[in-house]
């Protein structure tokens, strides 16, 4: 467990899978009511959901669910935990039954344990409108997120942080089916509730700052959008500096205003910054901040970047298989500098392959309208 723990940590996560399941195999031989078991299991769910193998971490989380419920009780209030890991897996893989199934579960053990006015308890309400809004069941979302409004906005007051985040999960029911009138106040209320708990220029305004302009935007109301989207460019550019991959986006927002309005010499230079931006893309960040690593001789940390860096290329959010490439060759090169020459060659091959199909990259072209939050 010690050895899975450390290789999970560094980012090396079939490592920390094959100590796992040796740890599994040897816990297996306890009393039933070890903790090491429930501890195992956990541990092994953490690391298949790190690594997206959900059909692997599902049995396990039933079979936890099982010890607990053994040890603790049917309706304690601490299966709540394992219920919503379940209940997340469940929708990620769109099994949108047994996601409403276990997460109305874990609504009754709340209402049980906390009663019915309690913020744990809108909590579970806001997860079950989620998997409401996947299907489009709009009338139950709207339901349960006015519900889990309530009991927040009595039991934490009216201007807390959980209501802004209830009341956008509110807003985004209205939203998606077109009410943009009905949206608005409420995502306007949102933004207002963190301004004043989080200040002007907070990062965690953006969202708030784009669901408010797409409103407006959608409604034809280009006046109104273009500055909600100009200040989240700056709240963006002085978080993160003026060409990183978010800012891109931002800029791609406001230049699709620009358009609309039939500013398109405004619009035009926003493009082009956002183009010029996304040449240097996510994984080319990964690939910078692990050069810094190995420049400090943290070759542990450099490799589990260049995990992540890779994960997120099978995921999809890459720039390419050209720069998974490059990826690929600078772990190689890592590798065999911390003598792992095997590994290394075996990724050197791969780099090799992908080079010989792809000849060059297309990037994509920009967006002519601000993409829906």
């Amino acid at each position: 467990m010690a050895a899975g723990k450390t290789a999970y940590e560094q980012g090396r996560y079939e490592e920390a899978e094959r100590h796992l399941r040796a740890a599994l195999q040897e816990a297996e031989g306890f009393e039933p009511k070890d903790p090491r078991l429930a501890q195992t299991l956990d541990q092994l769910i953490t690391v298949y959901r790190t690594e997206g193998k959900a059909l692997l971490a599902e049995p396990h989380y039933h079979r936890l669910l099982g010890i607990q419920e053994g040890t603790w009780g049917p309706l304690d209030p601490r299966l709540v935990t394992v219920l919503n890991g379940l209940g997340t897996l469940y929708g990620a893989n769109r099994k949108f039954a047994e996601a409403e199934a276990v997460y109305q579960r874990a609504l009754a053990i709340r209402e049980k344990a906390f009663g019915p006015e309690h913020p744990e308890v809108a909590a579970t309400l806001e997860n079950l409108a989620a998997v409401y809004v996947i299907q489009a069941k709009f009338d139950s979302a709207e339901a349960y997120y006015l519900r889990a409004l309530g009991i927040r906005e009595r039991t934490q007051g009216l201007d807390h942080l959980s209501v802004a985040t209830t009341l956008d999960g509110l807003a985004g029911v209205y939203r998606d089916q077109g009410k943009y009138a009905a949206a608005e106040p409420l995502f306007r209320r949102v933004l207002e509730i963190r301004e004043r708990a989080l200040g002007p220029d907070h990062a965690e305004l953006v969202p708030s700052l784009d669901n408010l302009a797409w409103v407006c935007y959608a409604q034809r109301r280009f006046a109104e959008a273009e500055p909600l989207y100009g200040r989240s460019l700056m709240i963006w550019e002085k978080a993160v500096g003026s060409d990183h991959p978010t800012v891109a986006t931002a800029l791609d927002n406001l230049a699709g205003v620009y358009v609309a309005e039939g500013k398109l010499a405004e619009a035009r230079p926003l493009y082009q910054h956002a183009l010029a931006i996304r040449g240097a893309s996510l994984l080319s960040s990964y690939d910078k901040l692990a050069s810094a690593y190995v420049g400090e001789k943290k070759h542990a940390e450099a490799e589990r970047v260049y995990q992540q860096a890779l994960v997120v290329a099978q995921k999809g959010q890459g720039a390419g298989e050209l720069e998974v490439g490059m990826i690929l060759e600078r772990y190689a090169d890592l590798l065999k500098l911390m003598k792992r020459d095997a590994e290394a060659t075996r990724m050197y091959a791969r780099v090799r392959e992908i080079r010989a199909r792809l000849s060059q990259e297309i990037p994509p072209p920009p967006a002519t309208a601000p993409a829906k939050p």
